[in-house]
């Protein structure tokens, strides 16, 4: 019997020392997974974000470079076991139909009190982390040549003193487009919007396939205007060239968001990743990675970058105009069909 107790006591010393160790492999998994994000993410400059980040949170960001089609079919594909913990950048109308899906998890970060709401969805599915901008690129040399004048409103851009000198693009090819047509409509409403465009478009001579398009052409010296995406960043990528950013009186814009996704297996780390995109910190490195406009204006921008707080911005209903971009484009399609479409 004593044999019997003895042999006893060492199975269940063996048993917990076996248990022990299971345990503690088992910490060191969860310890090793604590300490990293997975990010699908289209933006710049990539190893930059991923080097800054881990160097303030000592989390280590692991991501995958999708276009937002491409992320919206993979977290589609993956929505019982999602892959991404977190979705940065990309086109507003790919958020805004993941977010209806169900693929996108509520996160009301506590640095977005410092951001205009503007920037942050009501209900925390996504929050901007900058801002795609639209503007004016204009030639100088065309406009001291021709004595052309520098537009201030949109109003200035249908009078008769830039027909045949602004250049836009087709909103059927181009999502740019697409959301600076929005833009107007909701600036203006709908009825007096498309008369607007009436206007507009009797000053274009032809509309180009891509965004980038107008500004192509306007740092090429061919035309004088283009209603461009960012076009501070022309100058920022080339400061010698004859060429000025103007935004107008209302700023068109949509957000480059970050999201947590839902299901996510690290979430706590995709909110300090939310947290420190939207912190001071974070801001000025993605800034780094992309000139774009942050959200934040109580940091310092580089040269060249506007301030949020220095822009008037419209206040876009992207969910509205997601919703209606078939109908919208239909109309624009009967009304402006005949304008040629060059690349």
């Amino acid at each position: 019997m004593k044999n019997l107790k003895g042999i006893l006591a060492i199975f269940c010393v063996m048993a917990v020392l076996v248990f022990a160790g299971c345990t503690e492999q088992q910490a060191s998994n969860v310890s090793q997974e604590e300490q990293i994000v997975t990010v699908y993410v289209a933006y710049g400059s990539l190893d930059l974000i991923a080097d800054e980040f881990e160097k303030d949170t000592g989390i280590k960001m692991e991501y995958v470079s999708l276009s937002s089609g491409e992320a919206l079919s993979r977290l589609k594909a993956e929505q019982s076991n999602p892959s991404a913990d977190v979705w940065l950048g990309g086109g507003i109308d790919a958020f805004i139909s993941a977010q209806q899906d169900g693929l996108l998890e509520a996160y009301k970060s506590p640095n977005a009190k410092d951001i205009d709401p503007l920037f942050v969805e009501e209900d925390g599915y996504w929050t901007g982390v900058s801002l795609v901008t639209i503007g004016i690129l204009e030639n100088t040399d065309l406009l001291s040549e021709k004595g052309l004048p520098q537009p201030q409103t949109w109003d200035d851009l249908i009078t008769d003193d830039y027909k045949g000198e602004l250049i836009a693009s087709n909103p059927t090819v181009s999502g740019t487009a697409y959301f600076t047509i929005c833009g107007i409509l909701q600036m203006y409403g709908e009825d007096e919007g498309w008369n607007y465009l009436d206007k507009f478009y009797q000053n274009t001579p032809f509309l180009t396939k891509r965004g980038s398009g107008p500004g192509n052409l306007v740092t090429a010296g061919e035309y004088a205007y283009g209603v461009a995406p960012d076009p501070h960043t022309t100058l920022i990528a080339d400061s010698e060239l004859p060429v000025k950013s103007v935004f107008l009186n209302k700023v068109i814009w949509w957000p480059s968001p970050v999201s947590i996704v839902s299901g996510a297996k690290h979430p706590e780390n995709a909110k300090i990743f939310v947290d420190w995109c939207l912190s001071k910190e974070g801001q000025e490195v993605l800034m780094q990675a992309s000139p774009r406009v942050p959200v934040r204006g109580d940091i310092e921008v580089i040269e060249g970058v506007p301030n949020p707080k220095d822009l008037d911005f419209l206040d876009m209903d992207f969910m509205y105009w997601g919703e209606n971009r078939d109908r919208i484009l239909d109309e624009w399609e009967s009304r402006y069909r005949e304008i040629s479409t060059t690349e």
